[in-house]
């Protein structure tokens, strides 16, 4: 299964082109899955009054363009059903800017599955990343563009047990193969490292911890489609499993 489950389109202010495109040029180049994991705080960011209301009426409007999004991805997705299988995803940053944490109250279940991001940092407003997955209660929850077995060292976690909880709610490691101009082609080396270690592998494999494979793509002029597919080949040749 060739699969691409980080993509993001104008719904995402960092994002430049339409749903469609991106869906288009995913079956161009030979993808079998694509997901649309536009950012929160953009699809909701539409109106003044979304961000800045009352607490209430943030609510409220949120989950009404959430809604919006959700209902537009889900027409493309039926509209391209014989080429690809789209997924309808949002990206959740655990980061407290002022307006880009997902409050209480907004539905999110909906969705296909949901990334969560910068989770590890020492700011992140996101303590327990297993409570704030079911919280989310999406059917699938991505753990974006992070070095895991890194921040599960530097927490004291057992690695093991980690790993199991991960299995248990259908939380996925996402392999981020990006390098655009948005991110300054700089590429992440978790992600390089990860083909490389064999006992982390090992570890994945005997835990049922799945992966995906992103490319975090903001431009369709900067996606290289190679580097997808070559991570979804080693990854299948690894005997590790794709999210499904």
């Amino acid at each position: 299964m060739l699969q691409d489950l980080h993509s993001h389109t104008y719904y995402s202010y960092c994002g430049n082109d339409s749903p469609e495109a991106v869906i288009k040029n995913a079956i161009e180049k030979g993808l079998e899955v694509v997901g649309i994991s536009d950012h929160y705080y953009g699809i909701v960011m539409g109106r003044p009054e979304v961000v800045y209301g009352s607490d209430e009426n943030r609510v409220i409007t949120h989950n009404k363009a959430l809604k919006r999004y959700y209902e537009h991805i889900k027409l493309l997705s039926e509209k391209y059903k014989d080429y690809i299988d789209v997924w309808c995803g949002v990206e959740i940053t655990a980061k407290d800017l002022g307006y880009t944490l997902l409050p209480d109250g907004v539905d999110v279940s909906m969705f296909d599955y949901c990334l969560i991001e910068n989770f590890q940092f020492e700011e992140s407003a996101v303590k327990d990343i297993f409570d704030f997955a079911k919280r989310c209660g999406c059917k699938r929850t991505g753990l974006a563009h992070m070095d895991l077995p890194a921040y599960i060292a530097a927490k004291g976690f057992n690695i093991t047990e980690f790993f199991k909880k991960m299995a248990e709610q259908n939380i996925f490691w996402e392999i981020n193969v990006n390098y655009d101009s948005i991110h300054k082609f700089r590429e992440h080396q978790y992600a390089k490292d990860f083909f490389e270690n064999d006992g982390l592998l090992d570890l994945i494999r005997k835990n049922n911890v799945k992966v995906s494979v992103g490319f975090d793509g903001h431009r369709l002029e900067d996606y290289d489609a190679e580097r997808v597919i070559t991570a979804n080949r080693r990854i299948e040749e690894l005997s590790i499993e794709l999210i499904s």
